[in-house]
């Protein structure tokens, strides 16, 4: 009977070594070095512009959201502000509008948590603290 022969343990090994071999190692680069190969590109602004595209797209979810709880849109609402809110979390108008969409929809102990989030991040504009007690009392009227 004709019996096949394992492959030989020792041809693995040294292929497993050839392959490593080939692998380069990644090195990270200087810190003297970093960004000294793009500044020329087109692309690179290296002023600052005060454009954040990040706070351009939240801003842009939140007047799409505000339009939904316009039209009684609530759930819609409440699916772009927290997209919003991913983008830009510091952004209490979003949790503003977030607090108004809950408050639509009955949950007053979500409203509260979205209302008191804005006016951790609201606290400093005397128009925007005002609009957040007035909501905060229309939370309570709920429960």
């Amino acid at each position: 009977m004709y019996r096949k022969k394992p492959f030989p343990s020792f041809l693995f090994v040294l292929a497993t070594i050839f392959v490593a071999g080939c692998a380069s190692i990644w090195q990270p680069i200087p810190p003297s070095k970093l960004g000294e190969d793009i500044e020329d590109h087109p692309a690179v602004i290296l002023e600052d512009t005060g454009i954040d595209a990040r706070s351009n797209a939240s801003n842009e979810l939140l007047l799409r959201a505000r339009a939904m709880l316009d039209n009684n849109k609530p759930d819609d609402a409440i699916d772009l502000l927290e997209q919003a809110i991913s983008l830009d979390p510091k952004d209490g108008r979003n949790y503003y509008y977030l607090a108004a969409g809950w408050m639509m929809k009955g949950n007053a102990p979500q409203a509260l948590e979205c209302n008191n989030l804005a006016g951790v991040y609201l606290g400093y504009d005397q128009e925007w603290v005002q609009k957040i007690k007035e909501q905060r009392d229309d939370i309570d009227q709920i429960e």
